[in-house]
């Protein structure tokens, strides 16, 4: 997964919630909407975290903000 599909893996489930949200108005249970995201999130993120070499610990630096900077920059901006 090249880092472009990353962050649209990451962004498009999050614009399709606000766009059900505030346009079509259309979400009973917003917190099974939220969850999914997050899991599906985590999902994401461990795969790529797996191609670019990273261990756990380096991966939750990164997604912990203000604690690893250069792991940030690694998981989310790296050439695989």
């Amino acid at each position: 997964m090249n880092r472009y599909l990353f962050w649209a893996l990451m962004s498009l489930p999050w614009l399709a919630f606000f766009f059900s949200m505030y346009v079509w108005k259309d979400v009973s249970s917003p917190i099974v909407f939220i969850v999914n995201i997050a899991v599906l999130q985590a999902l994401v993120i461990n795969s790529r975290r797996k191609q670019v070499g990273m261990r756990l610990t380096e991966t939750l630096k990164a997604v912990i903000p203000g604690i690893g900077y250069h792991e940030w920059r690694r998981l989310y901006f790296a050439k695989p």
